[in-house]
């Protein structure tokens, strides 16, 4: 396993130098701009919650693992909440036809976002190796890293000036995430574990395979959120919500 999560590091460390990340720390560029790209994260946001408590969950293994897994999809699978309630802080949570949100959340728009959420479930739903789906976990954990730490300090940036809090885009999101599968050990322990884990040469092939998947679907994500951002203002957001519909 040590091999397999130090390409996990490897590929955390390409993720990390993504245009998108570094027009998230841009500064000079109005925090509000810097999150045009927020309603086209929906489909992800709320298909983790079916990832986490429909698909990685199962409550009836007596698998140490497994129970590892479901402690960690437990917490993990409650973060949506935090999304719905940063859409009302940031006053874009606007009346809008329930056809035409459905043709916004299914356009070519969030195609990619969309992408990434049925690979991910793909992913974890027909992989009945247990070490597998851990590391299959450990490469999402790794891809909220850095998307996370970039979110934050737009998060930042904006309850400087308006004192109003935010918590999936936010610091708070950052600290719940531990970057490893919640088991109530500490953090140490955990690593040391997974470090200690012996994969087969054929577990390891597959293992590293799985990886690239899970960088490569969450880079075209990123890539389309980044390509909305440029096409789009914020100001959109909170008026007649065209950008939903052209």
């Amino acid at each position: 396993m040590k091999d397999v999560l130090d390409y996990i590091k490897t590929q955390e460390n390409k993720f990390a130098q993504l245009p998108f990340f570094q027009f998230l720390k841009d500064s000079s560029i109005d925090p509000y701009q810097r999150l045009t790209w927020f309603p086209c994260l929906a489909h992800f946001a709320m298909s983790f919650k079916d990832l986490n408590n429909d698909i990685l969950r199962d409550e009836h293994s007596e698998h140490p693992l497994q129970k590892m897994v479901n402690r960690h999809a437990l917490e993990d699978g409650s973060h949506w909440k935090w999304y719905l309630k940063d859409l009302e802080t940031l006053e874009i949570d606007q009346v809008m036809r329930f056809s035409d949100f459905l043709k916004f959340m299914w356009s070519d728009k969030t195609l990619k976002t969309r992408r990434l959420s049925n690979n991910l479930s793909a992913m974890c739903r027909y992989e009945t190796d247990i070490l597998l789906k851990i590391v299959i976990i450990e490469a999402i954990e790794a891809t909220g890293s850095p998307a996370l730490s970039a979110m934050a300090q737009v998060s930042e940036e904006l309850r400087a000036n308006t004192n109003k809090r935010y918590y999936y885009f936010s610091s708070h999101h950052v600290k719940v995430e531990t970057g490893h599968i919640q088991s109530g050990m500490e953090y140490n322990e955990i690593e040391n574990f997974l470090y200690s884990i012996e994969l087969s040469p054929a577990q390891k092939a597959k293992a590293l395979v799985l990886v690239d998947q899970v960088f490569d679907s969450f880079t075209e994500c990123i890539n389309g959120l980044m390509q909305f951002a440029e096409q789009h203002n914020f100001q959109e957001l909170k008026a007649r919500p065209r950008y939903a519909l052209n």
